[in-house]
C-alpha cells in the first residue's frame, strides 16, 4: 500500500510538472534559408488571461544564436481588437517592442531582430498594448532563419543599449538610481 502511495505521488508530480516546463522554452531545430514571410516558422497557440481587472500576459522564452535573424509574428487575434504587444527580451537585456505592424491599418504586432544579439534564451511576452486586462486566444509565429534573411529586412531596433558588465565593473555603483546617464552609478539610461 505505501509503495502504491509513493507511485500516485511520484505520477501526480510528473503529470503537474511536465506542462511548466515543455510549455515555457521553445526550441525551432532549423535554421531556415527560404525567403517567403514566416516560410521556416513554427506555430505557437496560446492564451492571454485576465484576472478581474488585473492584466496578464503570455510568455515564453525562444532561442536563438548569434547573428540569427528571428522572426516573431503575432497573427492571431485578426486586426483590430484587441490591441495587442510583443516584447522580446534578449539575454542580453537587449529590448524589441512592437504593437502596431502598421499603425491603424494592421495592430498586429511583428518583431524582426536582424541579427541575434547573443547566443541563448529570449523572454517573448504578449499582451494588451496599453495593460488592459483582457482575454483572448493568440498565435504566434516565432522563426529562426540565417543572417540577411528577407524575413527580417526592416528590423525593430532594440529600445535599450546593451550592458557591458566588462565596461562597468570597475566603477562605483553606489550611487542612487538616477544619477546622470554614464556616471558612477547610473543605473539608467545608458
Amino acid at each position: 500500500m505505501q509503495v502504491l502511495r509513493r507511485l500516485t505521488v511520484v505520477g501526480l508530480c510528473i503529470v503537474l510538472m511536465a506542462p511548466i516546463s515543455s510549455a515555457q522554452n521553445i526550441f525551432d531545430d532549423s535554421v531556415g534559408t527560404c525567403t517567403g514571410n514566416n516560410c521556416s516558422s513554427l506555430r505557437i497557440p496560446g492564451t492571454v488571461f485576465a484576472f478581474g481587472a488585473s492584466a496578464g500576459q503570455f510568455v515564453i522564452s525562444v532561442f536563438a544564436a548569434p547573428g540569427e535573424c528571428v522572426r516573431l509574428d503575432l497573427i492571431s487575434p485578426p486586426h483590430p481588437a484587441p490591441d495587442m504587444e510583443l516584447v522580446v527580451i534578449a539575454p542580453d537585456g537587449s529590448v524589441f517592442r512592437n504593437d502596431d505592424r502598421n499603425g491603424a491599418l494592421d495592430r498586429r504586432p511583428l518583431v524582426k531582430i536582424g541579427a541575434a544579439p547573443q547566443n541563448g534564451w529570449y523572454t517573448v511576452r504578449v499582451g494588451q498594448f496599453a495593460g488592459a486586462a483582457t482575454e483572448t486566444n493568440v498565435v504566434l509565429l516565432y522563426g529562426r532563419y540565417a543572417a540577411g534573411n528577407p524575413n527580417c529586412a526592416g528590423p525593430t531596433p532594440p529600445l535599450a543599449p546593451t550592458f557591458d558588465a566588462a565596461e562597468d565593473s570597475s566603477k562605483d555603483n553606489s550611487s542612487p538610481i538616477g544619477a546622470p546617464a554614464g556616471e558612477p552609478g547610473a543605473i539608467f539610461g545608458r
